[in-house]
């Protein structure tokens, strides 16, 4: 690995933990031990392409607009997303509730969109936002209908009991074909989640709804899992999957 992209990618990591602050370089030493130095030098070769931006009184610096501009064109491009978008609002009339596409990276799943409940309450998870394995619905599915190879990776750092219990929650899941949460996230939630299948056969993204605890009875649940699943396979359908 290429030691000052590393060191790059340690301060943006850092200034990424709250994109609208402004950190001093103290700020940034304290989180990863680099010279003072070498985050001055780098810090202004980043502003030199706009990826931090300086606040000249204070001498501090947070995230510049470049990543935004980037991620945005992801966001805009990804083929999966815009096929996706309609299904979502579909979703989200049908169970009155927000919905969710999630995509696997690594040992996380990433929101890549997102379509607000029709109710005045609602709950909100960020787009970009990255969920770590096995947290929520979304990322139980995309674990249970995964590669055993997969599994493997995973399990590993998990102790055995845990790795029992995951295991079979993962048997339950396939054999249903969805997975429901309970506040594994957030708490005072419910989330339910199907997977979507490429031509290939291979789960590429979750599609899931969300919606609060007190709010929501078995049958309820078995209505929106109807729905999420109907979404999933439609969209998967749109994939190639048969």
């Amino acid at each position: 690995m290429i030691q000052s992209i590393e060191r790059a990618m340690m301060i943006i990591h850092v200034l990424a933990k709250n994109p609208k602050r402004f950190f001093s370089v103290q700020d940034i030493y304290n989180e990863t031990d680099l010279p003072s130095s070498t985050i001055y030098r780098l810090l202004y070769t980043l502003e030199n392409f706009d990826l931090v931006e300086r606040n000249e009184e204070k001498k501090e610096f947070r995230l510049g607009y470049t990543w935004l501009q980037l991620g945005m064109k992801m966001y805009h491009h990804t083929n999966i997303r815009e096929k996706a978008h309609p299904l979502l609002e579909e979703l989200a009339i049908n169970v009155r509730e927000t919905t969710y596409l999630n995509i696997p990276k690594l040992n996380n799943s990433i929101i890549i969109d997102r379509v607000d409940s029709p109710k005045n309450v609602r709950i909100i998870d960020m787009i970009g936002e990255k969920i770590p394995y096995p947290i929520g619905a979304a990322n139980k599915v995309l674990l249970a209908f995964s590669e055993k190879e997969m599994h493997a990776g995973f399990l590993k750092n998990i102790n055995d009991l845990e790795k029992i219990e995951l295991m079979e929650q993962l048997n339950v899941i396939k054999d249903k074909g969805y997975s429901i949460s309970y506040g594994e996230k957030t708490k005072g939630t419910v989330s339910v989640a199907a997977p979507v299948f490429d031509l290939n056969k291979e789960p590429i993204a979750a599609i899931s709804a969300e919606c609060f605890e007190y709010d929501t009875d078995t049958e309820k649940l078995e209505s929106i899992a109807k729905e999420v699943t109907r979404a999933a396979h439609l969209l998967s359908q749109e994939l190639g999957h048969m």
